[in-house]
């Protein structure tokens, strides 16, 4: 095995990272999950509205990184932003947050891979493989993509995407088509619906169908024209996610109707999706979209797994982590040493569940991405607030009160949403017992990276300089 030191090859263009970002979204699961979950939690009609709510939230989050990010020119996506503004330690804390989160994400997607692939091909080939076989497949294929070079995954990833958004154009389309018997109404964007029922819960559960976006910060270095590139990948899949899931999630309300989509969630929200197809397209349909769920898991088990890889890759070019870590493969230039050491992990994690005959979806998803939920909006909040800090130290440059006031914005509406995520974090992942004390993982994390930042190296950053 060949290895090299260099720095990565700068191969990925704004539209390939933008294919890796919003299929680690994994919009079909996304609405047929959370969205589906908001309509019958959440605020009921008004779950479009919580997407554009949770949208703008994060165009200002991203505006905020955009102004930032010729600042910062070292690798590490989002924790490279927080040690900047905040600190070595502050970024350590945030590192080592972001790998318990990617990986948890890693293995919750490919248990949800083994669901659906299982729900696939025995209801459809009469195939019958438990979904720990499937999860294992997953595991050998997502393994292989992530050690070779990025842009085999990300050609992959835009296949696979493209088919995941064209189905949900097929449904928006016969719901909207002028024959249809679909009566379009506005309530979903009124005030008395937005608001309506559980307006905190419906936000969170968009907030929630917008993980894995954040991923975009992870490929700097091998983006075409670095931060440039992922800056107009970023804002292109907040931008995507918002208008699309909120379009998307419109339709499925106005197909069967306003005053009556919530006893339609209430009868069992995960196949709300399944529903809607069999109302308004032909049964083929609903087959194309059990394929597609079992191949959104898929398509965001590899972004997940790519996301995990080059956080350690970067922890082990900075030596806050073994230095095998960061190591490129010499021909194929990926981060193939950590790319296996997640491949490592993650088996064990799903074989730990496996053996426990945990329930894929009911346990290990909610409890994986559960958390995951948590861990991405206390870092996407800890990022604002860095831009916040970094504005108000170099408050001569132009733009100063702009920059201030979109970072604040943004900290405010992340800090509300996670507090939101805590307080009802038992809803969010159904109860799961010894499960839902998975939140203490967050700051054990943080404690391990301040502590492995202290030994490291000195502190860097605004932060750490005002210190010196």
């Amino acid at each position: 095995m060949t290895t090299s030191n260099s720095a990565p090859r700068r191969a990925l263009r704004a539209i390939d990272i933008f294919f890796l970002v919003v299929a680690a979204a994994a919009p079909l699961a996304a609405i047929a999950g959370n969205g589906a979950l908001g309509v019958l939690l959440g605020n009921g009609v008004g779950m479009p509205a919580s997407y554009l709510i949770s949208g703008v939230v994060l165009i200002l989050f991203a505006v905020g990184f955009v102004r930032m990010s010729p600042h910062v020119t070292h690798s590490g996506a989002f924790y490279a932003y927080v040690r900047h503004g905040l600190g070595a330690r502050a970024g350590g804390a945030a590192a080592f947050v972001a790998i318990v989160v990617y990986l948890m994400m890693v293995v919750g997607s490919t248990a949800g891979f083994g669901f659906f692939a299982n729900v696939f091909f025995a209801e459809n080939l009469g195939f019958d493989l438990s979904w720990k076989v499937w999860a294992a497949l997953s595991l050998l294929v997502v393994g292989l993509v992530g050690y070779r070079e990025i842009t085999l995954g990300a050609r992959l990833l835009s296949v696979l995407l493209t088919l995941e958004i064209l189905i949900l154009v097929a449904l928006v389309v016969s719901v909207f088509w002028p024959s249809s018997p679909a009566v379009v109404t506005f309530g979903s964007f009124k005030l008395s619906g937005v608001f309506s029922g559980s307006f905190g819960l419906g936000l969170m559960f968009a907030f929630c169908s917008f993980l894995g976006f954040e991923s975009a910060a992870i490929y700097t270095d091998e983006a075409q024209e670095g931060h440039r590139t992922v800056s107009r990948a970023l804002i292109a899949a907040v931008l995507f996610i918002a208008v699309f899931y909120a379009i998307a999630m419109w339709a499925v309300i106005i197909g069967f109707g306003e005053d009556k989509v919530v006893a339609a969630a209430g009868e069992n929200p995960g196949t709300l999706i399944f529903r809607a197809f069999g109302l308004y397209l032909h049964p083929a349909f609903i087959v194309a979209v059990e394929f597609l769920m079992m191949t959104s898991a898929l398509a965001a088990t590899i972004a997940l797994h790519n996301a995990a890889s080059r956080y350690l890759f970067a922890l082990g070019r900075e030596a806050m982590l073994p230095q095998a870590l960061g190591r490129l493969h010499a021909r194929l230039q990926s981060p193939h040493i950590a790319s296996l050491v997640v491949s490592a992990i993650t088996s064990v994690l799903v074989a730990a569940f496996a053996f426990g005959d945990a329930d894929p979806l009911m346990t290990v998803l909610s409890s994986t991405f559960g958390l995951a939920a948590l861990g991405i909006i206390l870092l996407q909040a800890a990022t604002s607030l860095s831009v916040v800090v970094f504005t108000l130290s170099s408050r001569r440059e132009a733009g100063f009160l702009f920059d201030l006031t979109i970072g604040l914005l943004a900290t405010a509406g992340l800090a509300i949403v996670a507090v939101l995520v805590v307080m009802n974090y038992a809803t969010l992942t159904g109860n799961l017992g010894l499960l839902d004390y998975a939140p203490w993982l967050i700051p054990l994390s943080a404690a391990i990276g301040i502590g492995v930042a202290s030994i490291s190296g000195p502190q860097s950053g605004v932060a750490g300089k005002r210190a010196a």
